[in-house]
């Protein structure tokens, strides 16, 4: 039986699936705070990186010139810059592939614990990175629930039974693995969530839609 990677790398996945056009600066402050902006940010001291899609790089020399980012379409699914959800309660494509995402890789640290304590021999080591996860990326998972919350009863729905097929998919086949398999699945599990690598400040197209939605 093919083996399921831990979820985290199918939530890596789908971001990987959907690239924003829109070019945004990474600002790293001297207190190691972490701004997204469509504008770069002055300051010596301040590390700025370039993002256009997934691609990030470091800035060397003069700044690219900002382009230009066309107004969204009064019959598009958002209201306007930022909102990422039209008065009819229906996501962007990108706002909607965001909660997706944060969705799936927040229900792993609930759903997987009563397997991972039982596999782990230090079970506490998958709670703990769990939370720790959970804590770093609290700002993230509340608004992904407002995002869900401002959502059509009929969208939200479908992408709640989505993110629950998902995960019960990957339940399936990790509980269909040998003992050893499944300490493998969750010692795996354990290191995407303490490694800091799947935070969702690491993922710009995860975390651009979800900074820059406006709550209603």
């Amino acid at each position: 039986m093919k083996k399921l990677p831990p979820i985290f790398v199918i939530a890596a996945a789908l971001v990987c699936c959907a690239a924003s056009a829109q070019q945004m600066y990474k600002t790293v402050g001297p207190d190691g705070k972490i701004t997204f902006s469509d504008r770069p940010q002055n300051g010596e001291k301040l590390k700025v990186s370039v993002m256009k899609g997934s691609v990030l790089r470091a800035v060397e020399g003069p700044v690219p010139p900002q382009p230009k980012i066309a107004a969204p379409s009064k019959s598009g699914a958002a209201d306007g810059p930022g909102s990422g959800i039209s008065a009819a309660g229906i996501p962007s494509p990108e706002l909607q592939h965001a909660v997706l995402v944060v969705s799936l890789m927040s229900e792993v640290a609930v759903k997987f614990e009563p397997v991972c304590t039982k596999a782990l021999p230090q079970s506490k080591r998958f709670v703990t990175a769990g939370n720790g996860w959970t804590l770093r990326n609290g700002s993230f998972i509340e608004k992904q629930r407002r995002a869900m919350a401002d959502m059509a009863p009929a969208r939200r729905t479908a992408l709640q039974n989505e993110v629950a097929a998902k995960i019960q998919e990957a339940m399936t086949e990790v509980l269909a693995q040998s003992h050893a398999g499944q300490i493998k699945w969750c010692d795996k599990a354990t290191i995407d969530m303490s490694g800091g690598g799947n935070d969702v400040v690491n993922n710009p197209d995860v975390a651009l839609p979800l900074i820059t939605y406006k709550p209603r």
